[in-house]
């Protein structure tokens, strides 16, 4: 009875899945000469319960790092896009999560930039109207504080730029350069 019975523990990384890595999981996608796999595929591949693999394929698909469709009672999984298609190790993982969370920021940097352009341009353009109309003001602000405002709003905006850009690339290179460590 005793080689029969599961501890806790084991039960809970049973169900889990947590003895296997993200990685380890999506290595099986990258590993396959298959462009999708069903769950039972990935089940067959790994040492864990269906319902575990389930759960985690279905928390990588909310991660953006797998993609699924259902066929009738079968749920179809392959690679989102961005991740790699050879097998990556421990290193490669942490590459990977950094690609991930630069390509979120790129997104704020961008809404940044563009914000901070727009309320620059707007900003001198107002500036530009009130200096053509004699004896105008807006309420509250002298013409100075208007133009050091814009002049604010677009150092913030090339910031911005900067940062997006930066981001940008960061996320586009740092899944070339795990797929490039995991072959050597």
């Amino acid at each position: 009875m005793g080689a029969l019975s599961l501890t806790r523990t084991d039960t809970h990384e049973a169900m889990t899945g947590k003895q296997v890595s993200d990685e380890e999981l999506l290595n099986v996608f990258r590993a396959s000469n298959r462009p999708f796999m069903l769950t039972s595929d990935i089940v067959d591949n790994v040492a864990i319960q269906k319902r575990a693999v389930q759960k985690r394929l279905n928390q990588l698909e909310d991660e953006d790092r797998l993609e699924y469709q259902e066929a009738g009672s079968a749920h179809i999984w392959w690679l989102a896009d961005g991740e790699p298609t050879e097998p990556v190790g421990t290193q490669g993982a942490r590459l990977l999560r950094t690609a991930k969370r630069a390509r979120r920021l790129t997104s704020f940097a961008r809404l940044v930039a563009t914000t901070s352009g727009g309320i620059a341009v707007f900003v001198m353009v107002s500036y530009l109207f009130l200096a053509e109309v004699p004896n105008s003001q807006i309420p509250f602000y002298t013409k100075t504080e208007v133009v050091e405002l814009a002049f604010i709003a677009a150092i913030v905006a090339a910031l911005g730029i900067i940062a997006w850009g930066s981001l940008g690339l960061t996320a586009y290179l740092l899944p070339r350069i795990a797929a490039e460590r995991t072959r050597s």
